[in-house]
């Protein structure tokens, strides 16, 4: 780990992955980095909003290295869509933020999944009809769509796709989705690997960490979470 200034903050970083914020100290630091104890006795996540279509369950989790489990119904469209209470983060000139998180499915194909910065929204996956993202407002998020495994990472201004890139193909193993923007460029990662990156219209989105997974078929869809962090730096 190494300690390095940015702006008026101290950020802690991983020595081989020097993308990923650790954590970070300062008056100008926002951030949110959930440790045990996450969901509480009624199945929500402590401090988070819930959006639900059917029965889903969140608890914290009982496997080794994890932090918690969100299980759908077992009906199509059951799931979640889930956000930090508030809106502490935006994308804005010359404030870099991180984001990241470890996730696994256990449905790689019937599943609907996003995990990353939005807008205060209430259906960030669309709950009837068709599967699609159902992002209404602004947001920083990776992606998957029903019927396919391929994962997207997305910017998304006003409701609208800004810029798009393909990361990797889901399947049932745990991977990491991870975001950095420097202040002017923001970058995409998939496992420790730059998958794309992009300095174009990028939208000024007050926006909150957000998570949605809804299933796909008439099968339960598990999501685990092994760890997630948002951090910026405001000054």
């Amino acid at each position: 780990m190494l300690l390095q200034s940015v702006k008026s903050a101290a950020v802690l970083v991983d020595s081989s992955l020097p993308h990923r914020w650790l954590d970070a100290f300062g008056t100008d630091v926002k951030k949110y980095i959930p440790q045990a104890g996450v969901a509480t006795a009624s199945s929500e996540l402590v401090g988070w909003t819930a959006t639900e279509t059917g029965t889903n369950t969140t608890i914290n989790s009982v496997s080794a290295n994890s932090l918690l489990t969100m299980t759908t119904g077992a009906t199509e469209f059951n799931g979640y869509s889930s956000q930090l209470l508030g809106s502490p983060f935006a994308a804005v000139a010359g404030k870099p933020f991180y984001f990241g998180g470890k996730f696994s499915l256990s449905q790689d194909t019937q599943s609907d999944f996003l995990f990353g910065l939005c807008g205060v929204d209430t259906t960030l996956t669309v709950a009837s009809g068709g599967h699609a993202i159902g992002v209404a407002a602004g947001g920083f998020f990776f992606s998957k769509i029903d019927a396919v495994t391929d994962i997207y990472f997305n910017v998304y201004s006003a409701g609208t796709s800004v810029f798009s890139v393909a990361v990797g193909t889901m399947d049932t193993e745990e991977h990491e989705y991870e975001c950095y923007f420097d202040g002017e460029t923001v970058f995409a990662y998939f496992d420790g690997v730059l998958m794309g990156s992009s300095n174009t219209t990028l939208p000024v989105t007050v926006a909150t960490p957000s998570i949605s997974v809804r299933n796909g078929a008439s099968a339960a869809t598990i999501l685990e979470c092994g760890w997630m962090s948002f951090i910026q730096v405001n000054a």
